[in-house]
């Protein structure tokens, strides 16, 4: 590959959008001796047609999201959010918008970040990393998360055409607290795999919930199934879902 190639990184957030994949944020540092993590703020394309990296120069003094790792990266239209993560013991509720135009148009206008939600803001998923977000017609749902204080199973939806936080009255059978699973959506359900549970251990649940209804549904004595695992990937394949990793 050639270009503005990112540096090594974990924690980061991936998207994609036509033949670009948006890489953000991440902790950097060089050695996991490090004391304060090297947390990153640069917007990244890479072209997966040509084969390169670019760095995305937003307009100068506009406010930016703070670096950070542990965060969710999602595209809906052709609107970039990110949301949550942490940084040096801070845990974010914030949300934020980046519209994906034509790279050319860049030259024109030059783009910028947008905060379509402040953080610490009430009406809002509280401040967590390791949780998910997936994007279904407008909107975007939240699942899980840490704040190392407490482990979440609450789940929430983004309405993106109105910037409001709707905390969702799931019923059925809803998974347990967790945070480092993956999500994915199929057909209108959103469905979970794994994650790290309440007690420090690796999970290998697999749950979905209806989105039209808020109902959870838990699979069970499936054949074989991909051991517990957390920090992995997920993602749609048609009508499948695939795990990768953890």
């Amino acid at each position: 590959t050639a270009g503005d190639v990112p540096s090594a990184r974990v924690g980061h957030g991936c998207a994609s959008l036509n033949d670009i994949m948006i890489v953000w944020g991440g902790d950097t540092s060089s050695s996991w001796d490090t004391p304060d993590p090297e947390l990153n703020s640069k917007l990244y394309f890479y072209n997966i047609v040509s084969r390169g990296w670019s760095q995305i120069k937003t307009e100068p003094f506009t406010a930016i999201p703070r670096g950070r790792y542990g965060h969710t990266l999602l595209v809906v239209g052709s609107i970039l959010y990110v949301f949550g993560g942490q940084r040096e013991g801070a845990f974010f509720n914030d949300m934020w918008s980046f519209d994906l135009r034509s790279p050319r148009d860049y030259k024109i206008t030059p783009p910028k970040w947008e905060l379509v939600h402040e953080d610490g803001a009430t009406k809002a998923p509280s401040g967590r990393t390791g949780h998910t977000s997936v994007a279904f017609e407008d909107k975007i749902y939240i699942f899980g998360g840490t704040d190392s204080k407490y482990y979440y199973n609450d789940t929430w939806m983004f309405c993106t055409s109105t910037h409001t936080w709707t905390e969702l009255k799931c019923i059925g059978f809803i998974p347990s607290p967790r945070e480092g699973h993956s999500a994915a959506v199929v057909n209108g359900m959103m469905y979970i795999f794994g994650g790290r549970g309440v007690d420090g251990s690796d999970l290998g649940d697999l749950a979905a919930v209806r989105l039209r209804d808020h109902r959870w549904y838990m699979f069970q004595n499936m054949g074989p199934a991909p051991y517990a695992r957390s920090g992995h990937a997920m993602a749609t394949l048609g009508s499948r879902i695939v795990v990768v990793g953890g």
